[in-house]
């Protein structure tokens, strides 16, 4: 069973604040408190420890050897959460089958090859339009396909603006 310590009010001043009765009363509850150290159940004193005894809870596992340092560098660690956030995300994605990623590698291809072949015309049309404006004899042709061009887009713009 412990017991409890009490001081005793006798005690002056001045002998509590000198470092040589500071010294001795804390040697003295120190022993006092091995001495009064609880008691096990079989009714042996227990030793005093210096350390805490580790709860259960606090023991962490141990994984690689690199984490301590990793968690004590912190650009390294901030990199090392970025990544791991990486791939935590990449695990969470549906990724498309065969099929479904060879349609639409297709649908992409097929995209580019069409707005390719349209500016190569277009790119050729201008560049064979503005050969005509700077030829003398044949600023009627410029006139005439520009004024074509005009009204092509300014027909365009009005039957399409109530759709857009």
């Amino acid at each position: 069973m412990a017991r409890t310590r009490t001081r005793t009010l006798e005690n002056n001043e001045a002998e509590r604040k000198s470092p040589l009765s500071i010294r001795r009363r804390r040697e003295e509850e120190i022993e006092e408190e091995i001495d009064l150290e609880a008691d096990d159940e079989n009714g042996h004193i227990t030793a005093r420890k210096d350390r805490p005894t580790p709860s259960v809870r606090d023991v962490k596992p141990r994984g690689t050897g690199s984490t301590g340092l990793i968690n004590r560098i912190p650009v390294v660690r901030s990199i090392v959460a970025y990544f791991r956030g990486v791939a935590m995300e990449m695990q969470k994605v549906t990724w498309p089958s065969r099929e479904e990623t060879t349609r639409l590698t297709s649908v992409v291809l097929g995209v580019t090859i069409a707005f390719s072949i349209g500016l190569g015309l277009l790119n050729t049309f201008y560049s064979w339009w503005f050969q005509q404006a700077f030829h003398a004899d044949s600023e009627d042709i410029f006139l005439i396909v520009a004024a074509v061009v005009a009204v092509f887009v300014t027909g365009t713009y009005f039957a399409a603006r109530n759709r857009i």
